[in-house]
């Protein structure tokens, strides 16, 4: 049974997400359904695969602070514009804790763009190891993010996106995850 409560917390993230862009909206809703289905095959209990459902659906959440000239940009972003960019998961977190999200979740939005080894990406965290929700949220935002149009450049082949897995297996990415 789903409390009211639980419904209003859902609609203002469906709202929060679509005030960003529906290509951003519909991105994580593709970005929770691939990460699920990697979980799946993970073996992943029930639990940890609604964790991971909602932590990937809002992985980007903190974007609806980011300026649509920036994320609708058709040239390459200036480092000013990247240092902006990469505020979206500090935002995404403080939205979702303000909101009372679970750790889990706050932990996926917080850390997806950081390296599985944690020796890289940001919000800059030096040695933070992503848990392994988050792992599998960044392997599916990479996959979708690749084999999607961006206002920049054509979707990727799915051959050149399994290369980019393979080549940073064991750091970008965890390599039990990125070879689902």
């Amino acid at each position: 049974m789903v409390k009211k409560a639980d419904c209003k917390i859902n609609e203002e993230l469906v709202n929060a997400l679509l005030q960003i862009d529906f290509s951003s909206y519909f991105h994580s809703t593709r970005v929770e359904k691939l990460a699920v289905q990697i979980g799946r095959e993970l073996k992943l209990s029930s639990e940890e695969l609604s964790l991971l459902g909602m932590g990937a659906l809002l992985h980007d959440i903190g974007k609806f602070n980011i300026p649509e000239s920036i994320l609708e940009k058709k040239t390459p972003l200036t480092p000013a514009e990247w240092a902006i960019i990469e505020e979206h998961p500090v935002h995404g977190y403080r939205f979702a804790k303000a909101i009372g999200m679970d750790d889990a979740i706050c932990r996926i939005i917080l850390h997806h763009h950081l390296w599985a080894n944690g020796a890289g990406g940001y919000p800059a965290s030096e040695g933070v190891v992503p848990c392994l929700l988050t792992q599998i949220t960044t392997v599916a935002d990479v996959v979708d993010a690749m084999t999607h149009e961006r206002p920049y450049r054509p979707p990727l082949s799915i051959a050149d996106c399994i290369e980019h897995l393979e080549a940073y297996a064991g750091t970008k990415y965890n390599a039990e995850v990125s070879s689902r």
